[in-house]
């Protein structure tokens, strides 16, 4: 057993045994395969590829997998550890068997300061008005501080790994203040650490603040040391109740939840690559009508230029590399040169094309018991939008709460279109799940 799989075991059982002084607890557990809604681990996948002759193939897997949440608030800490176990049947797994341990612990010593550790925050240190309703979920940017570098690393074999993705340490304010107490200001500052070959590591911070029931407003700094930083800023809307409306900016948006990918081809293959953008202007508007019991959700996020942020490299006249930096590239110019000027390749992406993401989401409580939830993303570059890069997503989906609170069942069905691979519909698949949820005072 390495060092780094003992260490992450070592934090499992640390965080295993706060619960015994814990002033409430809430334990959750989701066994079936629904677990991020990425369609990653859905039980049941049916997909069409296209291969380098122009023909198409068909392939299947199954994945189970289960989730295993707890919790807890004590007077001066807060905590939550997530256990997932996940079993996949696809051929380009990273491992059969993927245990990957997530969690964190805030503690906050007197009211207005705290000290968390971890390599998973959640939404715990989330900005308001960074919310995507559509999505149901907050981008890296949207965090006051990060908790990843965006490295996924797997210890162990090609049947039982154990994920990494680092360590995170930061600080964080809470205030409220005004004569009715009606204001509120959140500060942190922190460092994503990564303990590779190469120690790496990435400076955060960020601010959040409004007016209760008026405003909300927030701003990031990731990774500020550094050329390739990555900056937020954000605005909403919380005056009016069952009202979502925000409106946010991103500088080198590079997440790859949101954003589609093209086609790079090199020699007698391919390989389909995430895009960037240096900058890009976000938002989502929603709302609940509680009369229907029905909720309408919307997300945007576009680019605003062809351009995006990557690192260069130069080579002499022989190939040989003789400096890199990161700077902005140009989708279609060149960025790849000789000393003397002869380019050694060109830019890899679609040219003049920006990326750009859209959700909408139904939600709809039919009976006390049954809820109906139907989701549609898309993801294409603008000025190529017939293009490989155009992904449509259709999940509707049905959840039923068992009586005497014994959980709830989920079940629906997640399509992906895709002309341009596969001439319509790239892949199937079936989301199933059974969760349990547990809370109790101490």
């Amino acid at each position: 057993m390495t060092s780094k799989i003992k260490l992450l075991l070592t934090s499992v059982f640390a965080l295993a045994a706060l619960p015994l002084a814990a002033d409430k607890i809430t334990i959750k557990n989701t066994f079936g395969a629904d677990l991020d809604e990425s369609g990653d681990y859905d039980f049941y996948t049916r997909s069409k590829t296209e291969n380098y002759d122009g023909t198409k193939s068909t392939d299947s897997s199954f994945a189970l997998a289960d989730e295993f949440l707890v919790e807890l608030k004590l007077s001066d800490i807060e905590a939550r550890f997530r256990l997932d176990a996940l079993y996949s049947g696809a051929e380009d797994a990273a491992a059969k068997l993927i245990i990957a341990p997530h969690g964190f612990i805030h503690y906050k010593p007197i009211e207005q300061f705290g000290i968390i550790a971890g390599n998973d925050f959640f939404k715990h240190l989330a900005i308001p008005s960074a919310y995507l309703a559509a999505a149901d979920t907050t981008t890296k940017w949207g965090r006051l501080v990060t908790d990843s570098l965006g490295y996924d690393a797997y210890f162990g074999s090609e049947d039982v790994s154990v994920y990494s993705n680092g360590f995170a340490g930061a600080v964080t304010s809470d205030w409220i203040f005004g004569t009715f107490q009606d204001f509120y200001l959140k500060l942190a500052a922190g460092a994503t650490m990564y303990p590779g070959e190469e120690f790496e590591k990435a400076v955060d911070i960020g601010i959040n603040g409004g007016m209760f029931n008026l405003f909300d407003i927030g701003a990031t700094a990731h990774n500020l040391t550094e050329d390739d930083r990555k900056l937020g800023g954000f605005i909403g809307l919380t005056a009016i109740p069952n009202l979502i409306f925000n409106a946010q900016f991103y500088y080198n948006f590079t997440d790859s939840d949101f954003l589609p990918q093209t086609r790079v081809e090199r020699n007698d293959t391919w390989e389909y690559k995430k895009q960037k953008t240096k900058y890009a202007l976000g938002g989502t508007a929603g709302y609940y009508f509680d009369s229907l019991l029905l909720g309408l959700y919307a997300d945007f996020i576009t680019g605003l230029t062809n351009e995006y942020i990557d690192e260069v490299k130069y080579y002499d006249a022989s190939g040989n590399l003789i400096s890199s930096k990161v700077t902005t590239i140009v989708r279609g110019e060149t960025v790849v040169k000789y000393k003397n000027g002869k380019a050694k390749r060109t830019d890899e992406f679609t040219a003049r094309t920006i990326p750009m993401y859209a959700a909408f989401r139904a939600n709809y409580l039919i009976t006390a018991d049954l809820e109906f939830d139907f989701s549609f993303k898309l993801r294409s570059m603008l000025y190529d939008f017939m293009g490989d890069s155009t992904i449509m997503a259709f999940a509707p989906k049905l959840t039923f709460d068992l009586p005497q609170n014994y959980g709830k069942v989920g079940a629906g069905v997640r399509l992906t279109l895709n002309k341009a691979r596969s001439d319509g519909l790239t892949s199937i698949s079936v989301p199933v799940s059974y969760t349990y949820k547990f809370k109790k005072k101490l």
